[in-house]
């Protein structure tokens, strides 16, 4: 009798056990049902869908107690026109002075700089103790022609990456060149960062010297600049941060031109732009937008308009995402590729790139004197880096 009640206790504890275990079961699964439901509250909404809406709201570790404050710098672009002797009164040597002045006076950041030949480097060096350079001679990749340099205020900055590339169907190979084309031209970059800023944001700066004798190898320089700007992007930008682009220099093109055309329609999504000319899209620009930058050392004309700094209006992240990236393989990758498809789908959390004063640098000192800095003037942009505003997505 004792063991048949032992039996018979031992089969209703079991049957009990067993009860609870459907239903912790039966809770479990509605609670995923629950979770499911979520993505698939709209019509044909699959659940492959659940990785954009899981990123509506930040990752944990992009939360932030307060929004950042704006990072504001300022870039110049600036041809400093080459010594020649013929010059005369404008030759490099009477212009060293006033190029240090204007230099002094504007305070850029950042600088991208055309015709700047390897004895002139050390006293422009000279001028900006505080910046570092990127920069090598156009015709040997090392110190043979002219370079095209770019400048950054090591104070404020930190290079990630940097590099050169030429303006040619061999862009890699130095020296080389277009057919048709003047003379070998090249592109200096940097990939920089701030430890001073508190935006998940980096900067590409590029500068760049187009050709002066022919228009379609300007426009097929122009080409060139698009596919290697999309190819350091993919390379070295950082997957968990935004990188917003500033290409600078001498188009030798004016706005209307193929070359100037070919880089301002190029798309980063079917109907967003990937640059912006800070002269039109700036919130100020002082003097107004069509002093000209050309003047060919009279002070006293305005001049074409051929040089320029060209922006991002967002900061890019994860270039290659939309193409490589998928949602479902997002949803079984890792961290990294989590935040990468983030960025991509949310225009790098929220952080817009913004121009805000565009103006040529003119010193009225210097209005009709026969010595000038250089035959182009200097185009300065103020930027600034904002999360304050709304998420637009694309």
């Amino acid at each position: 009798m004792e063991v048949m009640r032992a039996q018979r206790e031992e089969n209703e504890s079991s049957k009990f056990s067993s009860q609870i275990a459907i239903g912790l079961l039966f809770v479990a699964l509605c609670g995923l049902g629950m979770f499911l439901g979520v993505f698939n509250e709209f019509p044909g909404r699959s659940s492959s869908d659940s990785v954009e809406r899981v990123f509506e709201k930040p990752s944990d570790a992009l939360l932030e107690t307060s929004p950042p404050k704006p990072f504001g710098f300022r870039v110049m672009s600036f041809n400093v026109r080459r010594n020649f002797e013929s010059d005369g009164v404008n030759q490099w040597k009477y212009r060293v002075p006033l190029v240090a002045e204007m230099l002094k006076k504007e305070a850029p950041h950042i600088i991208g700089m055309q015709e700047v030949l390897p004895e002139q480097i050390e006293q422009i060096k000279n001028m900006l103790p505080n910046h570092e350079m990127i920069g090598v001679g156009r015709e040997d990749g090392k110190a043979d022609g002219e370079f095209v340099p770019v400048f950054y205020d090591k104070q404020m900055f930190v290079p990630v990456k940097t590099g050169f590339f030429w303006l040619s169907q061999t862009p890699e190979i130095p020296g080389s060149i277009y057919r048709g084309a003047g003379c070998t031209r090249v592109t200096s970059w940097a990939l920089l960062t701030s430890p001073h800023s508190e935006h998940k944001c980096d900067v590409l700066f590029l500068s760049t010297h187009l050709d002066h004798v022919s228009e379609h190898a300007r426009d097929l320089a122009a080409q060139v600049l698009r596919l290697k700007i999309r190819e350091i992007l993919d390379k070295h930008a950082s997957k968990l941060r935004g990188t917003a682009v500033v290409l600078v220099g001498d188009f030798n093109a004016e706005p209307q031109e193929a070359a100037f055309r070919t880089l301002l329609n190029d798309k980063w999504t079917p109907t967003n732009n990937f640059f912006h000319d800070s002269r039109l899209s700036s919130a100020s620009a002082k003097g107004g937008r069509e002093i000209g930058t050309f003047p060919s050392w009279n002070s006293l004309s305005n001049g074409k308009v051929i040089d320029y700094v060209l922006y991002t209006p967002v900061p890019l992240a994860c270039f290659k995402g939309p193409g490589k990236l998928t949602k479902e393989a997002a949803m079984m990758g890792s961290r990294e590729a989590l935040e990468c498809l983030r960025y991509t789908l949310r225009r790098g959390a929220a952080v817009d790139f913004i121009a805000k004063q565009y103006r040529v640098a003119i010193d009225p000192v210097l209005q009709g004197k026969p010595t000038q800095p250089s035959d182009h003037r200097p185009v300065v942009v103020d930027f600034e880096i904002d999360s304050n505003k709304p998420v637009a997505r694309f």
